[in-house]
Formats: C-alpha cells, structure tokens, sequence
C-alpha cells in the first residue's frame, strides 16, 4: 500500500535519480559530494579519489529524471530544463559539467527490483555535454529549452570513468 503522502512521483523520482547516479560512482571507485542546496545548477561532484599526472580530475552534474520519456531519432527529447538550468550546464566551464537523464519507471514501486544476488536498478541513465552550446541571453526559470540526449549516451561504470578522466585532460586554471 502506498503511504498517500506520496502519491505524486517527483520526491520519489528526484531522491532516486541522485542514487542511481551514487550507485554507478560507487561501483567505479569515485568519490560523490551532494551541493544542498543547489545555488549553482549542479546535483553532484564526483572525482577520482587521488590525483592523476598531478591532476584531481573531476566532473559536476545536473541530474533530472524522467517517467515517460521522448524518444526521436536516436535521442531523448528533454523539454523540461528551464534557461537558467541550462545555462548552468551550456558554454565553456572551468570544471565539466554535465546533463544526466535517468528514465524511471511511472511507478515508484518499480524503480527496484532486489532478489538474494542482485539489485537492479530501473531504467537507465544517459549523459549529454552542453558545453558547446551557447548559452541563453537573459535566461529565465519560466522558460524551457529542449535538450537532446543521445540514447548512445548511456551512463555505465565504462563511461562514468571516461568523463571523469577525459575532464582531468581539460581542466584550465
């Protein structure tokens, strides 16, 4: 029976896809720090735990999730980061920041699945890089810009790594 104080998915949805994101950093070996609040567009910062070629690489994410995602082409239609969110996300960064979209299930319930072996994690988690994108003029959290992020942008322990250690290359002082 599902407790009535929570029968809209989003408490649910935004505790789940900050998890899921826990879930694969931790697999891969990295370190997590939460930003709460978020002043500055950013869920999560994650590292390697030791310095690389004298480096600390490390990458910050924006992290949604989505019950009944679009999908296009190949990609993920997201049409529900405002300006000011993208903005936080698009042009050059000193740090590499990142959009990551974890499709979820419509029901809460489903999100795990947990057996004696194994616990699965439902759906899917995939990443796009908005630095290449200029940022909005006069950017408001009224407004929404569409994002696509391609579906062969799956977050895997694989390419959570990739970003992490592909940031240590592009990190300027």
């Amino acid at each position: 029976m599902t407790d009535q104080r929570f029968r809209d998915s989003n408490p649910h949805q935004g505790h789940y896809d900050e998890a899921f994101v826990y879930a694969l950093a931790a697999a891969a070996g990295l370190q997590v720090a939460k930003f709460d609040p978020d002043f500055s567009g950013v869920d999560l910062h994650l590292k390697l735990p030791g310095a690389t070629n004298g480096n600390f690489p490390c990458v910050e994410m924006q992290v949604k999730s989505w019950s009944q995602p679009v999908r296009r082409n190949g990609h993920f239609r997201y049409d529900r980061l405002n300006e000011r969110q993208f903005n936080a996300l698009a042009g050059a960064q000193r740090v590499p920041r990142f959009l990551v979209l974890v499709i979820v299930p419509p029901a809460a319930s489903d999100y795990t699945v947990a057996a004696p072996a194994r616990l699965t994690l439902a759906h899917a988690a995939y990443w796009q890089d908005l630095s290449g994108e200029e940022p909005i003029a006069n950017p408001s959290r009224d407004r929404y810009t569409r994002v696509l992020v391609p579906e062969t942008n799956l977050l895997t322990v694989t390419s959570l790594l990739k970003l992490v250690h592909s940031a240590g290359a592009v990190i300027k002082p």
